[in-house]
């Protein structure tokens, strides 16, 4: 399966019919596509073939069967949970939650696409190491440049294997090496990839050896990847506080605050309180989790 092509989890429609709903709507896509610029060029980083207004009138579609499917469940639970009142007025109220859950999900569209693409930069950041170690042990060996690149576009190395990919069937279509290599540089989001592409370019139109400057490019990207580690492990002790306090200090001394004030006034503590206490800190751990799992370094295999 080619990672090059992610896949936009809230979109409910295939490539195919967003292309088709693209051409049916077609002024009302070209509209709204200039409320994003930039969303053709984040497209093409993706790898999806859809053009910025097509892929913005299928979020349209897409977002209002969103809005549709709130707007029908609400009506469901308004009529069968709710009193006299909520019954009479179930269909105004069912149709507002299904615009705003429209124009939410809308929202989310217009912004995932760059979401993903930075997440590919990330991804391709994390495999990047690997690939240049692999060329630079091919090039100190005597393998052409060419080579190399195509071990590494064979290799499992993710995205930038599909990036080398591209590399080399450009320069067997018939472009420059030199030319293949710009037009990564120019399409990748990763910094660092951008960076040692360049210094790849930079190599080949001086004449200089690839094999002094590949070194180079490998020493600046382990020191950043130990920058960033190092960065979270002095990060992990204060989340690990917090999440020991919300996980153990907020249920007991919670508590046990709470029994002491009932002992001198009327607050009492019924097994709802608790009930909340402990959702409370439930909810913290979850958040504390998935902030430290968000913000964990991807790297060696992360």
């Amino acid at each position: 399966m080619d990672t090059r092509t992610p896949k936009i989890p809230v979109l409910l429609l295939t490539p195919k019919t967003v292309r088709r709903i693209g051409r049916r709507l077609k002024p009302i896509g070209s509209a709204l596509a200039k409320l994003q610029p930039g969303m053709g060029e984040t497209l093409s980083k993706m790898g999806f073939d859809i053009s910025a207004g097509e892929y913005m009138a299928g979020s349209l579609v897409s977002s209002f069967l969103y809005g549709a499917i709130f707007c029908a469940i609400s009506l469901v639970a308004l009529s069968i949970r709710g009193g006299e009142e909520l019954v009479e007025s179930a269909p105004s109220i069912s149709i507002g939650v299904g615009l705003v859950v429209w124009l939410l999900f809308f929202l989310l569209h217009i912004i995932y696409p760059k979401i993903t693409v930075s997440k590919i930069a990330t991804k391709e950041s994390k495999d990047l190491l690997f690939a240049l170690r692999e060329i630079m042990v091919d090039v100190d060996s005597g393998v052409p440049l060419f080579d190399s690149m195509k071990n590494v576009a064979t290799s499992d190395y993710g995205y930038v294997s599909n990036d080398f990919n591209d590399v080399v069937k450009q320069i067997e279509s018939g472009v420059p090496e030199r030319e293949a290599l710009k037009r990564l540089a120019l399409k990748s989001e990763s910094e660092y990839m951008r960076r040692a592409i360049w210094q790849m370019v930079n190599a080949l139109e001086s004449g200089a050896s690839m094999g002094n400057a590949l070194p180079g490019i490998v020493q600046s990207l382990e020191n950043h990847i130990y920058r960033e580690i190092k960065s979270y492990s002095s990060n992990l002790n204060f989340m690990m506080l917090i999440y020991m306090l919300s996980a153990a200090a907020i249920p007991s001394l919670g508590i046990t605050f709470l029994v002491l004030l009932s002992a001198f006034g009327d607050f009492g503590v019924t097994a709802g309180t608790i009930q909340m206490l402990v959702a409370a800190s439930a909810f913290i751990q979850i958040v504390m989790i998935g902030y430290m799992s968000s913000t964990r370094p991807e790297v060696f295999g992360g």
